[in-house]
């Protein structure tokens, strides 16, 4: 049975420095860079697969040498990481790993952090930083863990209400009024889960 490719994304925010996010990008089987994160990848060493956005950052000298690898898309109301996920969904990847999408302006973070809810659920989505991993999780599902492992829970839904099993600080029926809530927790064995009421998916941060 034939593998899933390796999609990697790269935005424009930090570049990759842990060795987590340097080794997706050497073992990428595609590599897309929004818009001016191709200039960073090619001075790391590297070249993209293909380049997307609305090319409004990409060095001349980067898209001369790419531009067969370019496309162009000009929609102000998206920004290039949302145009580089669409064209993911459109090709019909299953998966895809984004790196570079933190660090750098928090609301590019911040904003990039909760686009992981429109790709739902088109598209399993992770957004790996320097840091950690951001993933999404629903209702029931068992999320493989180490005991210690350092575990952040967040939800847009400031309604609903979670109970965990598997955690060092158990949630019993924990309403997330705020971001704050449900950070700041521990694995306590080789995985958790979480039983919550809402349709939309939980954002999970394991720190590395």
């Amino acid at each position: 049975m034939q593998e899933d490719p390796k999609i990697v994304i790269l935005a424009n925010g930090s570049f990759p420095s842990a060795r987590q996010g340097l080794e997706l990008l050497k073992q990428a089987d595609l590599l897309i860079c929004c818009d001016g994160a191709a200039d960073q990848l090619v001075e790391f060493g590297l070249e993209p697969g293909l380049i997307i956005g609305d090319l409004d950052s990409l060095s001349s000298r980067v898209w001369e040498k790419y531009k067969a690898s370019t496309i162009q898309v000009v929609d102000q109301e998206s920004n290039d990481l949302t145009k580089a996920v669409r064209y993911c969904i459109k090709k019909g990847y299953a998966a895809v790993t984004i790196l570079g999408a933190t660090g750098l302006r928090e609301d590019h973070t911040l904003g990039n952090i909760s686009l992981m809810l429109e790709y739902f659920p088109h598209i399993k989505v992770r957004m790996l930083s320097d840091y950690g991993v951001f993933f999404l999780v629903q209702s029931g599902e068992r999320i493989k863990s180490s005991a210690g492992e350092k575990i952040s829970i967040f939800s847009v839904d400031n309604r609903v209400r979670v109970s965990s099993a598997g955690l060092k600080y158990p949630l019993e029926n924990l309403e997330l009024t705020n971001w704050y809530r449900a950070s700041l927790n521990e694995a306590s064995s080789d995985s958790f889960t979480l039983q919550f009421d809402s349709d939309l998916p939980l954002i999970i941060y394991k720190a590395w």
